[in-house]
């Protein structure tokens, strides 16, 4: 009987280690579900507080669930105090082209202020979104709020709001309906791309940048306007991307900062206790999106392509240098666009590779736990 109860034990001890990560508990989800905790304490006692947020995202789909379930959180942890009222599909204002007005105007108290989207006025800000630079969001999220406080504030306050949060994607892979095996598998073939980073990135592969609108990615994959459509995997099936694609390539394209901006007038008339809490509760919803998101749906999405029988390739080590020589030429050509503008463009990245080391060391859950225990300062001024 011992036997065979250390032998079942042993079978279980098994297949709890060969689980996939996504189905274990994180400390991400132990916030989501009320077992981790904010170190910031909760000292507003006015009258409830509602923020009105405008998104262009549709109610359906990954990402709104998780947002309603972080919401929730805020609700209880402020005992009802502090609400959002969420404005889907552009039901408030423009949340996309014209996201930093509705915002500014007070029309939202906050919502979408994406820069990729409304690029003018932004240089030094791109540089988030340079090629193999990140692998993760959980790490990019934090190396952003630093790099935000200290290069490109004042920028991004121009737009006459404060930055409430800025998560990063991961980086985009290639997905396509014939195989890209090889480095030369890539010359020539048109693939989707929004912005100068971006495009610069996906011609030194040897790609043709096709800029289409977001709307009209499925269908210009679909009708073979694109021949590749670069999407990180968190993406792929919200976009419905694999529903057409039969191959992935890993090349670690681009990354995508995502800002979220709040009315400076509305935050500035808000009680100090309660500027404390909330400034280090967005952080926590950056971090809580990046890792149960983007990258636990990236894995799950990775797991559901190949079950799905999307093919995954990768190239081979001189495939792989290739990849890599393009992507410095791609990074040396911005950071001397910026430099010969005066801009610190040489200093930003090297500050960005230096902390995504000190952040990949640390587990998910480190990283986490990191943020409910201190906010990085400095993302608006007197924080």
């Amino acid at each position: 009987m011992l036997k065979f109860t250390t032998a079942v034990i042993g079978a279980a001890a098994l297949l709890a280690s060969a689980a996939p990560v996504w189905a274990q508990k994180s400390v991400a989800q132990k916030y989501i579900d009320g077992e981790a905790k904010i170190s910031t304490p909760f000292k507003y006692d006015g009258p409830p507080v509602n923020l009105r947020y405008s998104t262009f995202l549709g109610k359906a789909g990954a990402t709104p669930e998780l947002y309603e379930k972080i919401w929730a959180r805020l609700k209880e942890d402020t005992g009802g105090k502090v609400t959002v009222q969420a404005f889907w599909s552009n039901s408030l204002a423009d949340a996309q082209t014209g996201g930093f007005e509705s915002v500014a105007s007070g029309i939202a108290d906050m919502g979408t202020c994406y820069t990729q989207l409304n690029a003018g006025g932004f240089d030094l800000h791109f540089g988030v979104q340079l090629p193999k630079v990140f692998t993760d969001s959980s790490t990019g999220s934090l190396v952003f709020n630093e790099v935000y406080a200290k290069y490109l504030r004042d920028t991004f306050e121009k737009r006459n709001v404060y930055l409430a949060r800025v998560g990063l994607t991961p980086p985009q892979q290639l997905l396509s309906k014939e195989p890209i095996r090889t480095f030369d598998d890539m010359k020539g073939k048109r693939a989707w791309s929004v912005g100068k980073v971006a495009n610069a990135a996906v011609a030194a592969l040897g790609l043709a940048p096709t800029s289409l609108k977001i709307s009209e990615l499925y269908p210009g994959f679909q009708s073979g306007v694109l021949d590749v459509a670069p999407m990180h995997d968190a993406g792929a099936p919200l976009f419905r991307l694999t529903d057409i694609a039969k191959f992935r390539t890993k090349v670690d394209l681009w990354t995508n900062p995502n800002e979220h901006c709040i009315n400076p007038k509305r935050w500035d008339a808000m009680p100090e206790p309660l500027k404390d809490y909330l400034y280090h509760w967005f952080q926590v919803w950056t971090q809580v999106e990046s890792q149960l998101y983007y990258d636990l749906e990236a894995s799950k999405a990775r797991d559901g392509m190949q079950k799905q029988g999307i093919v995954f390739l990768e190239f081979n080590d001189a495939d792989k240098a290739k990849v890599d020589a393009a992507y410095a030429g791609a990074i040396d050509a911005w950071i001397k666009e910026q430099e010969d503008a005066g801009r610190p463009g040489r200093a930003m990245v090297a500050d960005m590779r230096t902390l995504r080391d000190k952040y990949a060391a640390m587990t998910p859950d480190q990283r986490m736990q990191a943020v409910l225990d201190k906010p990085v300062p400095g993302l608006m001024k007197g924080r």
